[in-house]
Parts: structure tokens; sequence; C-alpha cells
């Protein structure tokens, strides 16, 4: 007679290893699990750090720290959109930054320059020169004065804030 199906002779229990990972840890051995990445304080960075973010390299990432200083500092991360960076999605990395507000500098509208003013990113001539005239009638002038009297509209008042007395 032929045997047609072979079977293992008997396996002894000390012989077989006891399993000490549990599944969870088995699929992490297999599959390497990245830790997330500490996000980058966006007021204090950088451009080497910045660069070490997909999809910002240095022209960007000089961008980016230009805007910064123009601005003031930044308040959300969402003003990374103003930028219009056609290669990085901002809305899918929101998780890759942080904003500490006591970064941004405060500026006296009071004492501000003209010319300081008109670099802001977020006023045009025209309302620089509303703000002034403002001045001059109201003899200060700061965001509650802009408000008091509709200097500015809501909108573009909302914008400036973070950045003037």
């Amino acid at each position: 007679e032929t045997d047609l199906f072979w079977i293992p002779q008997a396996i002894e229990e000390d012989s077989i290893p006891l399993e000490k990972t549990s599944p969870k840890e088995k699929i992490s051995s297999i599959y390497r699990i990245k830790t997330p990445p500490i996000p980058i304080e966006l007021n204090q960075t950088d451009s080497s750090t910045l660069v070490k973010i997909k999809g910002i390299g240095p022209y960007y990432a000089a961008k980016i720290i230009r805007y910064r200083e123009q601005l003031g500092g930044f308040y959300s991360i969402k003003q990374l959109k103003e930028l219009k960076m056609k290669y990085f999605d901002v809305d899918s990395n929101i998780h890759r930054f942080t904003i500490n507000p006591a970064y941004i500098r405060v500026s006296d509208l009071d004492t501000a320059s003209f010319k300081f003013l008109v670099r802001h990113p977020y006023l045009e001539y025209n309302e620089v020169q509303l703000i002034f005239n403002a001045k001059r009638k109201y003899g200060h002038v700061n965001c509650d004065t802009i408000e008091k009297h509709g200097i500015l509209t809501l909108f573009k008042l909302k914008k400036i804030r973070p950045y003037f007395k």
C-alpha cells in the first residue's frame, strides 16, 4: 500500500515558540509606522526647516519668510494661501504648522509713518490716506477709532487688527 497523504510526525509542545507579540506589533514590524512630524511654529522657523516639508523648496521657503516679515507675523496658518503657492497645498498641510500669536509684531497706527503703512500687504494706498485723514480729523487713530467711524471696511479691519494697536 502507498500513502497518498503525508502525515507529519508529532511535534513536541516544548519546541513550539510562544508568541509574545501582539497582532498590532506584528503589523508595525511589517509596515513601518511613522510618528507624525512635530508641527513647525510658523512665526519663528527658518528656511532650512521649511524646506524639509514636502512641497516647500527654497523658493517657497523664502517667499513664506518674506511675507511673514512684511505682515509682522502670521496669526493664522490659512494666511499661507495668500501666497498662492501652486505646488504646495496649504489645506492638506495645516497639521504641519502651529502659530504663536505672541510673535506677531504689533505696531501703533498713531505713530506709524505713511511709508510704513503703505508697505503692509493688507493696506492699499487709498486706505492709508483714509487712516491719515482720520488721524488729522480725530487727533489720533487706532483700530477702535477706525471701527467707530467706519474708516475702513470691517473685512479690512479684521485683517489688520492683529498687527496694529
